[in-house]
C-alpha cells in the first residue's frame, strides 16, 4: 500500500513522521522510549555523557603504547624502538593524525558504537605502514562459514561497497553477544541519556519563556467569539515580553495546569542523571562533578579505582587487539600501555617510592631518572645491592632505623693508607662535617623558635614542620653538594622524626648527613660528636 494512499486515507498516526519530514533525511540513530531520536551527536549534548566519554578517550590516548621485546632466559624486557610498529603507535599512524588523535578517535567510536575500525595500509614500515580510521556506521562485518570475518565498507562519496578481509582491517570490538560486531554503551544507555536530553530541553524551554507556566482561563459565564479572542490575545506576547501584565475581564481567572519544576523534583532528577551516566560509563561519580560521596580520604582511592576498573578493561581490549592483529612475532614482541603515566603521585610520594626501590635493588637509578625525564648518568645503570644483605647503608637515604649516633670512619677502615692521601681525606672529612653541622644548626634553630610559638604539638606544629621542609632539600643540595634524591631522603627522614616533637633534635648529629654526602660504605656507632655553635 503506497504512502500516498496512507496519507489521504488518514492512516498516518500523529507520532509518525510524514513523508516530507526531515526525519527521513537525518542520520540513523536510536529512538528512546520518550520518542527522542538519539544518536552519538545528540547524546553528547548532555554534559555528563560528553565529559565521561572525553575522560575515557583522552585518558587512554595520553598513555604511551610502546612495543616491548622479551629478553632471552627470562631476563625481563626492553622497549623495542627499532620495531616498525613502535613509530606507528607512538608517533604517527597516518598522514593526518598523530598517535594521540587516532587513539582518542578510536576510543570514542568504541564507546558510542561498540566498534573501532582502521584500514591497514602496507608501505615503507612494513605490512602495517598506516592505520586509516573508518567510521563504524559505514562498516558491516560478516562471519563466513570458515570462521573468518570479512568487512563490507560503504564509501560515503560514491555509495559503493567494497569488501575487505580481516587481515586488511584493524578491528577494536567492544562487548557483544554474537562475537562479530560490538554494541556501544549508547545503544544500551539510550533511555538514561535521553532522560538527560529531555530535562535539558525542558529547562531551556522553561527559562526561555521566563518560567511562565501554561494553564487555562476560567470565566463564570459564556463568552462570545470576540471576547474569547480578546482575552486570549493578552497572553500572546513577543519573545522576551512574558513579564508584561495580563488583562482578565468579566471575572476571569488563570489556573495553572503544568507541574512546576520543584514538584517534578527537576534538580534531583538532573543530579541523578549524572550519577546514572557515570554508572553506565563505569566512572567514579566525582570525575563527572558529583562530589556528594567524595571526601578527602577516599577521593585518592577512587582515582586508583578509575585506572584499575574503569580504564583498565579498555586498555586490555586494545592490547589484545594490537597483539593479535598487528604483531607478527608475539612470542618475542608485544604491546602494552605504560599505566604509570596515570598513577603518578605527588612529587614527595614519588621520590619516596623511588628511593625505596633503588635502595632495595629493584630499579637502577638511571631508570628512575628516565621516568622523571632526566638525563642518564654514567655508572648508574645497574641496581644497587640492598643494604640488609651486605651491611651497606642505602646510597640515597639513611637507614630506616636511625642510629643513636654515628662516627666518621677512622684510619683503621683503610688498608695501608697513603700518608698524603690520608691527609687529604682527613681535611675533606672535616669540611664535609662542618657543612653538615651548618645544615643541622639551621634546622634546630628554626625548630626551637617554632616550638616556642606552637608548643611543639598538635596540627599547627605538624603544619609548620611540613612547610619548613617543603623546599629545605634545595638548601641541603647547595650546602652539601648532594644530588636531589639524597637530599630529599635526608629531609624526609628528619621531617618524620620532627613531627613527634622538638625533643628528638637532642639525638641529631652532623655525622649522619656527612656520611650520606660522602656515601661511605658503612657507619659504625661511636660516641656522639658535639655540634659546634
Amino acid at each position: 500500500m503506497g504512502w500516498l494512499h496512507q496519507l489521504f486515507s488518514g492512516r498516518f498516526q500523529a507520532g509518525q513522521p510524514d513523508p516530507f519530514s526531515d526525519f527521513w533525511y537525518q542520520p540513523a540513530g536510536i529512538t528512546t522510549i520518550a520518542g527522542l531520536h538519539l544518536d552519538a551527536e545528540g547524546a553528547q549534548k548532555v554534559s555528563a555523557y560528553y565529559r565521561g566519554v572525553d575522560i575515557l578517550s583522552t585518558s587512554l590516548a595520553m598513555l604511551p603504547l610502546p612495543i616491548w621485546r622479551r629478553l632471552a632466559k627470562d631476563a625481563g624486557r626492553e622497549v623495542a624502538r627499532e620495531h616498525p610498529l613502535y613509530d606507528l603507535l607512538h608517533r604517527k599512524p597516518n598522514p593526518w593524525q598523530d598517535a594521540f588523535q587516532w587513539k582518542r578517535q578510536q576510543m570514542r567510536h568504541l564507546i558510542h558504537h561498540g566498534n573501532g575500525y582502521s584500514r591497514i595500509i602496507d608501505g615503507a614500515r612494513g605490512f602495517v605502514d598506516e592505520l586509516r580510521p573508518i567510521h563504524p556506521t559505514l562498516v558491516t562485518p560478516e562471519q563466513l562459514e570458515t570462521g573468518r570475518v570479512v568487512f563490507h565498507i560503504r564509501n560515503p562519496k560514491t555509495a559503493l561497497t567494497m569488501t575487505f578481509t580481516q587481515d586488511e582491517i584493524f578491528h577494536l570490538r567492544g562487548a557483544c553477544d554474537e562475537g562479530v560486531k560490538g554494541k556501544g554503551i549508547l545503544e544500551y544507555a539510550r533511555d538514561s541519556i535521553g532522560l538527560g536530553v529531555v530535562m535539558e530541553s525542558y529547562a531551556s524551554r522553561l527559562f526561555s519563556r521566563g518560567t511562565a507556566a501554561s494553564g487555562v482561563i476560567e470565566v463564570p459565564g459564556i463568552l462570545n467569539e470576540e471576547a474569547s479572542r480578546r482575552i486570549a490575545k493578552t497572553f500572546v506576547t513577543a519573545y522576551g515580553e512574558w513579564h508584561l501584565p495580563k488583562v482578565l475581564e468579566q471575572g476571569a481567572k488563570f489556573t495553572r495546569t503544568e507541574m512546576d519544576p520543584e514538584k517534578a523534583q527537576m534538580l534531583l532528577s538532573r543530579k541523578f542523571s549524572v550519577t546514572d551516566i557515570a554508572r553506565w560509563l563505569g566512572l567514579p561519580p566525582h570525575m563527572l562533578g558529583d562530589l556528594d560521596r567524595a571526601t578527602f580520604t577516599n577521593i585518592e582511592h577512587q582515582g586508583q579505582e578509575f585506572v584499575t576498573y574503569s580504564l583498565g578493561p579498555w586498555l586490555s581490549l586494545w592490547e589484545f587487539a594490537v597483539n593479535d592483529r598487528l604483531i607478527l612475532r608475539p612470542e618475542t614482541y608485544y604491546a602494552e600501555f605504560t599505566r604509570d603515566a596515570l598513577v603518578r603521585g605527588d612529587i614527595a610520594t614519588r621520590w619516596e617510592a623511588y628511593v625505596k626501590g633503588v635502595n632495595a635493588g629493584i630499579v637502577a637509578p638511571n631508570e628512575v631518572r628516565e621516568k622523571e625525564n632526566l638525563r642518564k648518568v654514567d655508572g648508574l645503570d645497574q641496581p644497587r645491592t640492598p643494604a640488609n644483605i651486605t651491611g651497606n647503608p642505602p646510597a640515597s637515604e639513611g637507614p630506616t632505623t636511625r642510629p643513636r649516633s654515628r662516627r666518621i670512619p677512622s684510619d683503621e677502615d683503610e688498608e695501608e693508607p697513603d700518608e698524603e692521601d690520608e691527609g687529604a681525606r682527613t681535611r675533606a672529612r672535616a669540611i664535609v662535617r662542618e657543612s653538615a653541622a651548618r645544615v643541622l644548626r639551621k634546622e634546630i634553630r628554626a625548630a626551637l623558635h617554632a616550638g616556642v610559638k606552637y608548643s611543639a604539638a598538635g596540627k599547627e606544629w605538624a603544619a609548620w614542620v611540613n612547610d619548613f621542609y617543603a623546599d629545605y632539600h634545595e638548601f641541603v643540595m647547595q650546602t652539601m653538594l648532594m644530588d636531589e634524591a639524597m637530599a630529599r631522603a635526608y629531609v624526609a627522614f628528619h621531617r618524620t622524626e620532627l613531627q613527634a616533637g622538638f625533643a628528638v633534635t637532642k639525638e641529631w648529629t652532623p655525622d649522619y648527613l656527612a656520611n650520606l654526602a660522602l656515601d661511605w660504605p658503612r657507619a659504625v656507632q661511636t660516641p656522639v660528636l658535639p655540634i659546634r655553635e
